[in-house]
C-alpha cells in the first residue's frame, strides 16, 4: 500500500483516515489508506519479514461526516453499527446544504461502519446479502426525517443458525419491537417495505 499522509482534514481523492492500534503503523499520524469504503483487511509487511494483519473496527468521524476514519484493531470482533446522533445528523443536514442538494431522509449502516446515503432497494439488498454469520454482523435502516412518523430504524442481525433477528425503535419513547425472519428474502421484504416511503421521495 502506497503511503499517504494528511493532516488538513482532506486527503487526495480515493483515500481517507485511518488510526492504527499497535503495529507497524501504530505511532502514525494522518496515514491515509483507500478509500471509502475502508478496506475490511489490510496487511502490513514487517522488516523483519512477514506481514502484520490489521482488521477493521469500525468507522467514524472526528467532526466532519464527509471525512471518514477508519479504525484498525486485530484483536477485537467488528463493533456493532451505530446509529447516527444528532449532531451527526446536523453534520449530515449542513454537508448537503452547503451543496445544494436535498436532505438526506435514509442511510443505511452496516457492521464496519460504511453507511450508505440515499440507499436503493439494491444497495439495501447487496448489504443484507454482505452479512456474515457468526461476528454478530448487523445493518440497520435509519430514517433521518425531522418530524417523521412511525419507527426511527430497523436492524438487522444474522444469527448462527441461519435465521434473521430484526428490532424496530420508534421515534418516540423506549419502545423495542423485536421478531425473528426465517428467510433473506422475508427480511429484504421487510426492510423495503419500511423503507419505501424514504426511498420513493429519494428518488
Amino acid at each position: 500500500m502506497e503511503d499517504v499522509f494528511d493532516t488538513t482534514g482532506r486527503p487526495p481523492s480515493g483515500w481517507m483516515h485511518a488510526i492504527f492500534h499497535g503495529g507497524p503503523y501504530g505511532d502514525d499520524t494522518g496515514r491515509c489508506i483507500p478509500g471509502p469504503p475502508a478496506p475490511e483487511f489490510l496487511e502490513v509487511p514487517l522488516p523483519e519479514g512477514g506481514e502484520h494483519v490489521y482488521r477493521l473496527w469500525k468507522v467514524g468521524s472526528w467532526s466532519d461526516p464527509d471525512d471518514p476514519v477508519a479504525v484498525y484493531d486485530p484483536d477485537v470482533p467488528p463493533a456493532p453499527p451505530g446509529l447516527l446522533t444528532d449532531q451527526e445528523r446536523t453534520w449530515l443536514r449542513k454537508a448537503h446544504t452547503e451543496r445544494g442538494e436535498d436532505p438526506v431522509r435514509l442511510v443505511a449502516i452496516d457492521s464496519r461502519g460504511n453507511m450508505v446515503r440515499r440507499p436503493t432497494e439494491s444497495a439495501i439488498g447487496a448489504m443484507l446479502a454482505g452479512l456474515g454469520r457468526g461476528g454478530g454482523e448487523r445493518m440497520v435502516l435509519q430514517r433521518l426525517d425531522d418530524g417523521l412518523q412511525g419507527d426511527r430504524y430497523v436492524q438487522v442481525l444474522l444469527c448462527d443458525d441461519g435465521t434473521y433477528g430484526l428490532e424496530h425503535r420508534a421515534v418516540t419513547g423506549p419502545e423495542h419491537c423485536r421478531s425473528r425472519a426465517l428467510s433473506r428474502d422475508e427480511v429484504l421484504g421487510t426492510l423495503l417495505g419500511w423503507a419505501a416511503d424514504a426511498i420513493r421521495v429519494e428518488r
